[in-house]
């Protein structure tokens, strides 16, 4: 695996020309819409991959990366377009710097070029993964179960395991569809034998009996018992063999045709069933559409996130919700219309069954019209079977169904008036023929018994061969779900156990009893989680939108973490911290600092105090964020990086902007207020709307911190620690002249909150004031450069352990004796 150490930017995207160092820590990029964060990110894909995520997938047609990919200066130069990475291999410690320019994506350089760093480079390449976007968390929270399946396997490579599955059910479906036919076949062939035999049922007895008339009368050996072997004809001699043509039978096999024709009445239950089906159909084509469509329409609905734009046609909506709403209405609608294809192939499949055995009675009648009838009956006959042949492929759909409404609604076989007319002279004429002398009429009986028996044999076979194969196929299927399915299981309850674990470190003020259930089924995943001890519920029937998105992050982390175990060291979470509610982000940076402790996190977010919130909690240092303040078209983005509060004030001041450094003195510490509040437990007046002036948290914090010196003085003296003691009175001296110095300069700390005006202060008015805040704010941090956190109180409530510092340095203990 790689870290990043620093990104060289040129001619890319929205950017002109950027530089960052990261030195492998975790970083920020944080600044208002539009101010070009984005690039970052599809710079580090794109010298990873080659590719720009953002240019391809629902809603990019006609985009590519070798005309989009350039910043619009340099669309025709391509190769002026490049990206540089300095790179850290995480096993080895050495690096190199990996570029790749637009005019040649498909290809890299790597300097040094070495098998261990390409290595590294390809384990990253190999989890696209680990780029994640606000719009691809919630599919794995609100997807289809199917959807959720793909997504989670996708991301854990197990796609394959779905691609099997779906092969397997393939084949099955398949195999399926040929009993079906293989088993009309079989009727058709056991209503030629009874017709032939003229039995009602295929008897044993009945048969061998007739049989065995004709062979006494020829002088044959009788038959003794019957299987599908038997060879009537056993014993006739070679050239009694050559007549195929019997009377009886030819004549039972047209009037078994007339006598379907005249009751083609036994079909109308099914075109009743049809009928109203296809005229919901017809009333509204794009049912059709919303069918076809389905599938395509979700992964859009599943892309939808804050924009008013459809992420499958670019098409602007007035708002969000209106677009979510205009896409559920399209996917309520493909519900619908799955049903109504429900109705239609229910009795469209009972229909071409019968048809089919009407067509195979047309086929067995053909050979005598040819031999007895007339041209126009053989005419006729052929275009009655291709006829059927036509309408039993269209039912076979909704759409080839909708195709034959017409005659759904009128007359679905649509009988030539005369063919009745001519299968009845054809019978006139068959019964007219002379009869043979009994020899050859026997004759005849066997070798056409021999004929149609054989038929049946080849169809049982058939039969028998498709049941074997879809039992094989069913035994196959069931057993890859079933050992899929258990090991999913297994997998997906460790995955489970840590997406509840971390979901429950987020929230751990109300859902400290969070749980969470995954079950696969058949390549489909299941998600339930609890709500409050109340039951077991899908995401999205009570938890907030927040807590939803908050879940998406928990899941993938939690994923991530069972794919990659400790080599997992570094991921891009683009814009993904909003999905956060704010309530919770601190308990979120912690998250990611506690757990996940040797992951470099490249972060994007467009929420200023988000930015510092994980810069305050310690998940990025002071000099691990790069602020992004502005853009324009020639010059892209205005950009800074490691820039603190004080920095920013001292560039205000150096150009006497007195107004620019005091706002930013206001904001800057308002925000760190509301952290050392926090971190010390200060006592303040609870707001409904959260919204505190610095005035009240000033006092609580400052006040606060008093009450915890004197505990931790009392502590040293309970203990007899001398040297704690001293500590103790060190730090008590410090923040008497550091409050004091602060007090002294109240007139302009009072301006500051109460947000007078600032023409009558002067430059050097305001130094002191910056000054007497720099040595106050100091009271909160330890002496070690590198720690960069504020102290804080450990141990629960009532029940206080320590102020101290994430490094320790600062470490005074509160316990008495």
């Amino acid at each position: 695996m790689i870290q990043l150490e620093a990104i060289h930017i040129e001619e890319f995207r929205g950017i002109r020309k950027l530089d960052l160092k990261l030195d492998c820590k975790s970083f920020v990029v944080h600044g208002p819409n539009g101010s070009g964060k984005s690039g970052v990110v599809d710079a580090i894909g794109f010298a990873i991959t080659g590719t720009i995520s953002r240019l391809s997938g629902p809603g990019t047609g006609g985009l590519t990366v070798l005309r989009h990919g350039p910043h619009v200066h340099r669309r025709d130069d391509p190769a002026a377009a490049k990206v540089s990475l300095t790179i850290r291999d995480t096993t080895t410690g050495k690096s190199a710097v990996l570029s790749r320019t637009i005019k040649a994506p498909g290809s890299f350089t790597l300097t040094p070029d070495t098998t261990e760093m390409r290595e590294a480079l390809r384990s990253v390449q190999d989890h696209p993964e680990l780029t994640l976007s606000r719009r691809e968390i919630i599919k794995f929270i609100l997807a289809e179960s199917g959807k959720r399946a793909a997504e989670v396997q996708a991301l854990l490579k197990l796609e394959g395991l779905e691609e099997r599955r779906k092969t397997l059910k393939t084949t099955l479906s398949l195999a399926s569809r040929d009993v079906t036919g293989s088993k009309a076949s079989l009727e058709d062939a056991r209503d030629g034998a009874r017709r032939h035999f003229d039995v009602a049922d295929l008897d044993a007895t009945e048969i061998m009996k007739a049989a065995n008339k004709r062979r006494d009368l020829l002088k044959l050996t009788p038959l003794q018992e019957l299987s599908l072997d038997t060879d009537f004809k056993q014993g006739l001699e070679q050239e009694e063999t050559q007549t195929t043509f019997n009377k009886a039978s030819a004549t039972r096999d047209v009037e078994a045709l007339v006598k379907a024709l005249a009751h083609s009445e036994v079909m109308n239950d099914n075109i009743a069933a049809l009928r109203p089906a296809l005229s919901d159909l017809a009333s509204d084509v794009t049912i059709l559409e919303a069918l076809q469509q389905r599938e395509f329409v979700a992964s859009g609905l599943d892309l939808v996130i804050d924009a008013a734009v459809c992420p499958l046609c670019d098409t602007a909506w007035e708002n969000v919700d209106a677009l979510r709403q205009h896409l559920q209405e399209k996917i309520a609608r493909s519900d619908a219309a799955a049903a109504l294809q429900k109705k239609i192939m229910t009795a469209g499949t009972a229909l071409i069954a019968q048809i089919r055995s009407l067509r195979g009675l047309v086929r067995a009648t053909q050979p005598h019209a040819l031999a007895h009838g007339d041209v126009p009956l053989q005419l006729a006959l052929e275009q009655v079977y291709e006829d059927f042949l036509t309408v039993e492929t269209a039912l076979g759909s909704p759409q080839g169904a909708l195709g034959q409404k017409e005659r759904v609604d009128s007359d679905l076989l649509r009988i030539p008036a005369d063919l009745q007319d001519g299968l009845a002279g054809l019978i006139r004429t068959l019964r007219a023929l002379p009869d043979n002398s009994a020899r050859v009429d026997a004759q005849s009986y066997l070798v056409l018994a021999d004929e149609r028996w054989s038929q049946l044999r080849l169809a049982k076979a058939k039969y028998g061969r498709s049941m074997a194969v879809k039992s094989s196929a069913q035994t196959i299927y069931d057993a890859y779900c079933k050992s899929v399915d258990t090991a999913l299981t297994n997998l997906y309850e460790t995955v489970e156990g840590s997406f509840s674990e971390f979901y429950r470190q987020i929230n751990s003020d109300d859902e400290a009893a969070f749980k969470a259930e995954l079950g696969p089924s058949s390549g489909k995943l299941d998600l339930v989680v609890d709500f409050y001890g109340l039951g077991m519920f899908p995401p999205g029937a009570y938890h907030s939108e927040g807590h939803q998105d908050g879940m998406g992050v928990c899941l993938y982390l939690a994923l991530v973490k069972q794919l990659l175990g400790d080599s997992f060291r570094f991921a891009v979470l683009d814009d993904v911290v909003m999905s956060v509610d704010s309530n919770h982000r601190r308990q979120f940076c912690e998250l990611l600092k506690e757990r996940f402790p040797d992951v470099q996190f490249v972060i994007t977010t467009h929420d200023e105090i988000w930015a510092k919130q994980m810069q305050s909690s310690g998940l990025i240092s002071r000099t691990g964020h790069a602020r992004f303040y502005g853009w324009n078209v020639n010059e892209g983005p205005a950009a800074e990086q490691g820039v603190d509060l004080w920095d920013r004030i001292d560039a205000d001041l150096a150009k006497d902007d007195v107004a620019g450094a005091a706002h930013k003195l206001r904001r800057g510490l308002e925000a760190i207020m509301t952290d050392l509040a926090e971190a010390l437990r200060a006592r303040v007046a609870y707001k409904g709307d959260a919204k505190y002036e610095l005035g009240e948290l000033l006092g609580s914090v400052t006040g606060r911190h008093g009450d915890w010196l004197s505990k931790a003085a009392k502590s040293a003296n309970s203990w007899g620690n001398a040297a704690a003691k001293q500590s103790v009175e060190e730090l008590k001296d410090s923040r008497s002249k550091a409050v004091l110095a602060q007090q002294n300069e109240n007139w302009a700390v009072n301006a500051l909150v109460h947000y007078n005006e600032w023409a009558s202060m002067s430059k050097a008015d305001f130094v002191p004031v910056v000054k007497a805040w720099r040595q106050f704010l100091e009271l909160f941090q330890c002496d070690n450069a590198a720690c960069e956190s504020w102290i804080y109180v450990s141990g629960a409530a009532g029940k206080e352990e320590t102020l101290r510092c994430d490094c320790g340095v600062y470490n005074l203990n509160l316990v008495g004796k």
